[in-house]
């Protein structure tokens, strides 16, 4: 109780001092995680993150973009969670393992020093930010594999009840036709929303019967434009998780929504859907199954422990400012 009183204190002296009580809202603390803070300027860094990943997230209605917001603080909070038990568990890794990372994505990238640091700085990165990133995804895997994975195991009578109950397919692959309308990144969003507009008029029209094939020749500015759009298969592990989902559940012939990427706005139709026939007996099909029994049982192993962690932490949140002369 005593390191809490005097941590509240500390807040309290930042919370007050001149630079805290200008004029201008400068930062507040968003959530309290027992002896750890979350400001607001760390959880807006996170959604503008992913809002350049998915730019879809930037149109959102009021209440879904709060409901968002409080969604990735609370995901926020459970990695403070995380990064304390890597502290009182003492899961560490050297520097050498977090260069030799490093160097596993260069190498599987065909980076050099200079285009890595290059594309980091696309994203306001320095090295030594990625360094902590890696160094703290690491320390998290460690620390899943310690109090999780350790304690898994998939036996072959359960992947023999799961072929028996659900069965499972082979690699799934669709055929896709493509309509592209890029946009100026540094567009207003005026123009962003004219270009918008002209996708949801030509996705009109070929719900409405327009050959898609001579939309795509007419108006598309992406790949395969002269044939129609017509991209080929392709398999679903390979799509752009935005374009996966869109076509995820049509049937040949059915045609997306507008789907905004950062290279555009795309209309995508579905012009054939295959998928592979799994052998059941066959040992590659086994061990895909034991693989995503295991991962399933990770997920819900991991899901029981960090809930019981947010049972067990000291926990606040105040997604809104402070009101002037509160305090």
């Amino acid at each position: 109780m005593r390191e809490r009183v005097v941590f509240w204190v500390m807040l309290a002296g930042f919370l007050l001092s001149p630079l805290a009580s200008a004029a201008e809202t400068l930062d507040w603390i968003v959530a309290v995680v027992n002896n750890d803070v979350i400001l607001n300027s760390e959880l807006e860094e996170r959604l503008d993150a992913l809002k350049k990943t998915s730019p879809e997230l930037a149109s959102l209605e009021p209440k879904e973009s709060e409901a968002f917001r409080r969604e990735v603080l609370q995901q926020m909070i459970r990695e403070r969670l995380a990064e304390q038990e890597v502290k009182r568990l003492q899961v560490s890794v050297s520097d050498a393992e977090v260069t030799r990372a490093i160097e596993t994505v260069k190498a599987q990238n065909n980076l050099t020093d200079a285009q890595l640091e290059y594309l980091l700085s696309q994203e306001g990165q320095t090295m030594a930010d990625f360094r902590d990133k890696v160094r703290r995804d690491m320390e998290r895997s460690r620390l899943i594999e310690r109090v999780v994975k350790s304690k898994t195991v998939i036996t072959d009578e359960q992947v023999d009840q799961y072929l028996a109950r659900e069965g499972i397919g082979g690699e799934e692959r669709r055929r896709l036709a493509v309509i592209l309308l890029p946009f100026d990144g540094n567009a207003s969003p005026d123009e962003t929303e004219q270009v918008k507009a002209r996708a949801e008029d030509i996705r009109r029209r070929a719900l409405a019967g327009e050959d898609f094939a001579r939309l795509a020749r007419e108006h598309s500015k992406g790949p395969a434009a002269r044939e129609g759009g017509d991209i080929g298969f392709i398999s679903v592990r390979d799509m752009a998780p935005p374009l996966e989902r869109a076509t995820r559940d049509l049937p040949p012939g059915g045609i997306s929504e507008v789907v905004r990427t950062p290279a555009g706005f795309y209309i995508l139709k579905v012009i054939e859907v295959e998928r592979e026939k799994a052998d059941p007996s066959d040992a590659n099909t086994k061990e895909r199954v034991r693989r995503l029994l295991f991962e399933e049982e990770v997920n819900r192993k991991y899901e029981a422990w960090i809930r019981d962690l947010e049972r067990r932490a000291f926990i606040e949140v105040h997604l809104d400012p402070p009101s002037e002369g509160s305090g």
